[in-house]
């Protein structure tokens, strides 16, 4: 067997492998790498509030920041996967390569554009109107951040490329030593025989565990025996697939930044109309509830690979299997999230608030709306699998904006300024925006999903001699 042979027998599985497995097998590493990864954001929140070492309230600010300049370098990482997943789907294996090469380039100049933040620092997080204190206080975690994001997204662009030929495990591997080195770090930190610790320690052990998984992944990119062999002198700006890239990209970053900016943005006014104190246990309701969340975005991710490589491959009736399949999966586990975070959500709030009564209930009135809103958060999750598997990246952009601007500002700013309601209408705006937007991108999948085969664009994957099989 080839090294190619090998590495393609991911390939042969997304094709012709029993659906179910399939999903499993591709995306089990995700979600395991993607609560890894969110439960160590949580962590450092829980090491804030029990190390005393500054206020929760400014790392939920910062990071939700964080998060939306993160986006772009996010939409190039799923832009470029679906691009190279496509390829490999249509065994056009050259064609991955140099489009790898041309992925990783633009990677590489967007990683280095987040690290203007630093200078800008200051004046960026004041036109965000982030509240004075937490600028003064973390400042430094902000820049730290900044650095994390240049790693954070050439790690992003790796780990696209070994999803493209669905080796998520690889990715699950690495991440566990990114959590033990992150873990392990965070907790000398702020319990070990230092002085003067603060919210910025935790960023540098963040830094260091994202540096270790990059060191692993660029040694992986290089070796001769990568089929999407990654080299200084391949590394390219093709005009034939750095448009392709982007145009499968911009849609998503726009609508990834549309859902971030929407959080900050809600922050903000809920800073100036309710105080720090609820933003504070706003962001750890969003932290909470983004848990399964995140669970549910790795059936997102996952399907999207299997979709493209299916779509590559005139694999239509698949694909309408898939979905099906993907949907109720989803579906079911988004149901039993939202039960256990109720019956969860006492706990949550008195850990995080401690003694402090008032906290604890404010906390529990904004959560109680998140939970809700988290079944058709999965769902649409699942829908946007077939958008991205199908490069229909508009759609997933025109939805944020509808999430945004249709729901959550009108939802906001009638519940504060007209009803003149209490904190709890942080959570509402939230529950009636994801719901709402979830229902929809639903509906327009289902759509799509039932009328595929009378579409002319897509006649080639069905086509009319094809043995239906299991």
């Amino acid at each position: 067997m080839t090294k190619e042979e090998r590495q393609l027998k991911k390939r042969d599985m997304i094709l012709n492998g029993n659906i179910l497995k399939t999903i499993i097998v591709i995306s089990l590493p995700i979600l395991f790498y993607n609560v890894c990864n969110y439960l160590y954001g949580i962590y450092d929140m829980m090491i804030v509030q029990v190390a005393h070492i500054g206020e929760a309230a400014d790392v939920v600010i910062l990071d939700q920041i964080k998060n939306m300049i993160q986006t772009f370098g996010g939409a190039i990482a799923t832009g470029g996967g679906i691009l190279i997943a496509k390829k490999i789907g249509e065994k056009d294996i050259e064609g991955a390569r140099k489009a790898s090469n041309t992925f990783f380039t633009i990677a590489l100049i967007i990683a280095s554009l987040t690290l203007l933040f630093i200078p800008l620092a200051v004046p960026f997080l004041q036109l965000l109107k982030t509240d004075k204190s937490t600028i003064d206080n973390a400042l430094g975690y902000f820049n730290v951040q900044m650095v994390n994001l240049f790693i954070m997204t050439l790690n992003s662009c790796f780990i696209a490329l070994e999803k493209s030929k669905g080796n998520t495990f690889k990715i699950f591997i690495l991440n566990l030593g990114v959590i033990a080195i992150k873990i392990g770090l965070t907790t000398l930190f702020a319990f070990g025989p230092f002085e003067g610790v603060t919210i910025t320690w935790l960023a540098v052990a963040t830094l260091i565990a994202q540096g270790f998984m990059m060191v692993i992944m660029v040694i992986i990119s290089i070796l001769p025996s990568n089929i999407l062999r990654i080299t200084p002198r391949s590394l390219n700006l093709k005009k034939e697939y750095l448009l392709i890239i982007l145009k499968l990209s911009l849609p998503v970053f726009i609508g990834r930044f549309l859902f971030h900016f929407g959080k900050v943005a809600l922050n903000s006014m809920a800073t100036d109309h309710y105080g720090k104190t609820v933003v504070g246990a706003l962001g750890i309701s969003n932290t909470m509830a983004g848990l399964p969340t995140n669970m549910i975005n790795s059936f997102e991710d996952g399907g999207s690979t299997i979709v493209s490589q299916n779509f590559g491959a005139g694999n239509g009736r698949r694909i309408k299997r898939f979905y099906l399949i993907n949907m109720i999966l989803v579906s079911t586990i988004s149901l039993i999230s939202v039960i256990v975070l109720f019956l969860l959500k006492e706990p949550v709030a008195k850990f995080f608030a401690g003694n402090d009564e008032e906290y604890r209930v404010i906390i529990v009135n904004i959560f109680k709306w998140e939970i809700l809103d988290v079944l058709f958060t999965g769902i649409a999750g699942a829908s946007n699998a077939i958008f991205y598997g199908f490069a229909k990246t508009k759609i997933t952009s025109v939805m944020s904006m509808v999430n945004l601007f249709g729901f959550r500002i009108p939802t906001i700013m009638l519940l504060m300024y007209v009803v003149h309601y209490n904190y709890e209408a942080c959570g509402i705006a939230m529950f009636v925006s994801n719901t709402s937007a979830g229902i929809i991108t639903f509906s327009l999948c289902l759509y799509f999903m039932l009328t595929i085969e009378k579409n002319e664009r897509y006649k080639l994957l069905f086509p009319t001699n094809e043995l239906t099989t299991t």
